[in-house]
C-alpha cells in the first residue's frame, strides 16, 4: 500500500462501522462527494480490493479481514497521538475504546458508564468483551486493541510494561438460588450451603491450581463444596441457578442487580457462621498510555462508576 493519508484510513473504518457513507463524512466534516473520491484513491492505493459492496452494504474481503485490525490500530494511534498534544475534550472526541471486563459482579455499572459517554463524549464509543486470562489479553493492551483490561487478578509480576491498580473489592455475602428450589426455604445454614450443588463463576481458564476466592476461604478453614461447577460464562451461570437448583454466592449488589432482572430467582443472606470472602477487580493497562489524556479519562470514568454504584448498591431483601 502506498499513498494513503490518515484521514483516508479512518474514513474507511467509518465507512465499515456505519454501512453509510453519508455518515461516515459527516462524522469526518467531509461532504459525501469528497468522501467518496477519498476512498477511490484510498482502495487504488491497496494492492487488492479491502472491501467491496453488495447493494448498500460495504464488506469486507478476506484480504479486509486481515488488515482492518491494524488499520484500526493506525488510526486510533495517531488520533491519540494528536489528542494528547492538543488536550483531551470529551465532547470533541471520536475515539473508539475497548474494555474487557469479567462479568461476575455488578461493578463496574457499565450501564452507567454508557450513559456518560453519551453526555460527556457523544461521538466516542465504548466496546466491552470478556477478557481470555491468558497472554493474549497483555498481547491486545501492547497493541492497542484493548485500552483497558478490569480482571480479577493483578497483572504477572514479569508484565513490566503494565500498569494496573485495585479498582473495587466484592464482600460475597448473599447466595442466588431458584425461587423453586426443593431444598432451600427462606434462610440457609451453613451446612445446608455445603451440602448443595454451587456453580461459581471463574475466569481463569479453569485453572486447578489457581481457586476462586470462595473456594480458598473456605478451604482455608477445611471446608470444601460438596460439588462445584466452574463456567466461564456469567449468563450460562445465571441459566443453572434459575432453571436447575444450583447456587450461586455472590455480592449483596450483584445479587440485587440479578434478582430485579430474573424473576425465577431469589437471593438470601449468607449464613452468619460463613468466612469473610472478598472478590478483588483490579483495573490493568499498558504504559503506552499511562499518560494519555483519553485513556486518562477513561479510566477515571471507570473508578467514578465503581464508586458511584458500590455506594447506590442496597442489600436485597
Amino acid at each position: 500500500m502506498k499513498n494513503a493519508d490518515i484521514k483516508q484510513l479512518a474514513l474507511m473504518c467509518e465507512l465499515i462501522d456505519t454501512q453509510s457513507l453519508s455518515e461516515a463524512a459527516a462524522r469526518l466534516g467531509m461532504t459525501p462527494s469528497a468522501a467518496s473520491q477519498s476512498l477511490s484513491r484510498l482502495r487504488a492505493a491497496f494492492a487488492q480490493e479491502v472491501y467491496v459492496r453488495h447493494g448498500n452494504a460495504y464488506r469486507l474481503t478476506s484480504h479486509g479481514e486481515r488488515v482492518i485490525g491494524g488499520i484500526r490500530t493506525i488510526v486510533k494511534r495517531w488520533n491519540e497521538s494528536l489528542q494528547a498534544v492538543q488536550g483531551f475534550d470529551p465532547s470533541e472526541s471520536a475515539l473508539r475504546f475497548n474494555v474487557a471486563c469479567v462479568g461476575h459482579s455488578a461493578l463496574p455499572d457499565f450501564v452507567q458508564l454508557q450513559a456518560d459517554l453519551r453526555e460527556q463524549a457523544p461521538g466516542a464509543r465504548l466496546d466491552l468483551q470478556v477478557p481470555l486470562y491468558n497472554a493474549v489479553d497483555f498481547q491486545l493492551l501492547r497493541a492497542g486493541r484493548l485500552d483497558v483490561l478490569c480482571a480479577s487478578a493483578p497483572p504477572p509480576a514479569d508484565a513490566r510494561d503494565m500498569r494496573h491498580e485495585l479498582l473495587c473489592s466484592h464482600a460475597l455475602t448473599h447466595v442466588l438460588l431458584s425461587k423453586s428450589h426443593p431444598r432451600v426455604g427462606d434462610r440457609i445454614s451453613l451446612a445446608q450451603y455445603l451440602a448443595e450443588e454451587h456453580v461459581v463463576a471463574h475466569y481463569r481458564n479453569l485453572d486447578a491450581a489457581s481457586r476462586s476466592p470462595l473456594d480458598a476461604a473456605l478451604q482455608a478453614r477445611g471446608q470444601v463444596l460438596r460439588r462445584s461447577t466452574y463456567v466461564q460464562s456469567l449468563w450460562t451461570c445465571l441459566q443453572l441457578v434459575s432453571r436447575g437448583d444450583f447456587l450461586m454466592t455472590m455480592s449483596a449488589d450483584g445479587a440485587r442487580v440479578v434478582v430485579a432482572l430474573l424473576s425465577q430467582v431469589r437471593s438470601l443472606p449468607l449464613p452468619p457462621d460463613f468466612p469473610a470472602v472478598r472478590s478483588e477487580l483490579h483495573m490493568i493497562w499498558h504504559e503506552r498510555t499511562d499518560r494519555s489524556r483519553p485513556h486518562q479519562w477513561l479510566r477515571e470514568r471507570l473508578r467514578a462508576v465503581s464508586r458511584a454504584a458500590g455506594r447506590s448498591m442496597e442489600v436485597p431483601a
